[in-house]
């Protein structure tokens, strides 16, 4: 297999994967009953989802390569 395609596809995965944990921690923040905790749960969140916009943008370079 090629590297650029390899790579290409473990991007792919792990941005689908922040996209997954980003899931769980809305659904985890949506059941918490304590305010704190649902803050924990949405920063959680939103970091996961920083973590896909990042991993996108390297995903985009490669795939321009």
């Amino acid at each position: 297999m090629d590297e650029k395609i390899s790579w290409e596809v473990f991007f792919k995965m792990m941005i689908m994967e922040e996209q997954a944990a980003q899931k769980k921690y809305q659904m985890a923040q949506e059941l918490a009953m304590s305010p704190e905790l649902k803050k924990v749960f949405a920063r959680l969140a939103t970091e996961e989802q920083f973590h896909a916009q990042i991993l996108e943008g390297e995903l985009l370079k490669l795939e321009k390569k």
